[in-house]
């Protein structure tokens, strides 16, 4: 096998350095992956950028990847040796560099793996496994909004809510998740996305390019909501639903705090936590959890009914990141989810 290399980040808003590190043994519960494939989310360009959270340093990001599992420790039995696998970096593995997927051969947590079955690709795998994790925890886990049914759709329950953001990787499986759920939905995306978005069965597409006073009458003509989440979590954004909820008043939810969360109207109150994190290591949410891997995710998958936004790869392999990560905070990804392939 050949030596483990990863980005590493040295410093606070430094760029990543390519390099040798060192090559992992998994310990109890955890397997050691060949990571065949990076899945990126704008939360680690904003990490490194932003410093939006606390994290050690030096450090390896990246929360998802796939590949092929070359070692096990003791005490794993749900996964072997030549078990193709999605990871998600969560619970303990959040923190800890050996877990990074910026590198050749990251560990993982044997209860952060799902097995993929044949009929699922690594990008479907390692493209959905946060992101619908993130759309869970929100929606049902924090909002309170009802559980789909497996491979189906529920009969609609006379509710409606916002989805700002549909045609992000988070904001396209939420609308998907949420229409399954038996809601009707409303979400905003570009003309130049529109049909992938539709593929998601909402009920109305409003086009965030319109100019921002007519926006909020469209959406304000179209309301109330019974939920609302921003799917972006982007400065503007905030700006714009605090403005759509001034008059009355309310809260939101978002997938990231921004510098404009302390100008929204005192009767407007923006809700963030790290969904994902809140669904797979909160111990009340176990059984939650478990649907969600072994049942709900799964099958989805394998069915093609839950599906990642349209994949880019990045070209360059793992020397490839920091352009990834620039690409992100410059604004310039939209209705994609991006990889790099580690194998280039």
């Amino acid at each position: 096998m050949e030596g483990n290399r990863a980005a590493v980040l040295k410093s606070p808003r430094e760029s990543v350095e390519v390099g040798p590190i060192e090559t992992w043994t998994p310990g109890a519960g955890e397997v050691l992956v060949r990571n065949e494939l990076i899945a990126f989310n704008p939360i680690e360009a904003k990490i490194q950028r932003l410093e939006i959270f606390n994290i050690d340093y030096p450090a390896v990001l990246g929360y998802t990847f796939g590949g092929t599992i070359i070692s096990v420790g003791p005490n794993v039995d749900s996964v072997k040796v030549g078990d193709r696998v999605a990871v998600a970096r969560w619970g303990r593995a959040a923190g800890d560099i050996r877990f990074g997927a910026f590198q050749k051969y990251p560990l993982s947590l044997e209860e952060n793996v799902v097995k993929l079955d044949q009929q699922t690709s690594l990008e479907q795998g390692c493209g959905v496994i946060a992101n619908l994790a993130t759309v869970i925890g929100a929606l049902s886990v924090c909002m309170n909004l009802a559980y789909p049914p497996i491979n189906d759709r529920a009969t609609a329950n006379g509710k409606r809510i916002l989805i700002y953001g549909g045609s992000s990787s988070v904001g396209g499986l939420a609308v998907q998740y949420a229409t399954d759920a038996g809601y009707e939905v409303v979400t905003t995306s570009s003309p130049s996305n529109w049909s992938l978005v539709q593929s998601r069965g909402p009920s109305y597409i409003f086009d965030h390019t319109t100019p921002k006073e007519q926006l909020l009458e469209f959406l304000k003509a179209d309301g109330p909501y019974d939920g609302i989440f921003d799917a972006i979590g982007s400065a503007e954004v905030t700006q714009l639903l605090g403005e759509f909820l001034a008059e009355e008043g309310g809260v939101f939810w978002s997938t990231s705090p921004t510098p404009a969360d302390s100008d929204l109207p005192k009767n407007v109150k923006k809700e963030f936590a790290s969904y994902s994190n809140v669904l797979v290591s909160q111990d009340e949410h176990k059984d939650t959890k478990a649907w969600y891997l072994q049942e709900y995710l799964p099958k989805s998958l394998s069915s093609g009914r839950i599906f990642s936004n349209p994949s880019y790869v990045f070209p360059g392999g793992l020397d490839s990141i920091q352009n990834v990560l620039d690409t992100f905070m410059a604004g310039k990804v939209s209705g994609k989810k991006v990889f790099v392939n580690l194998q280039e």
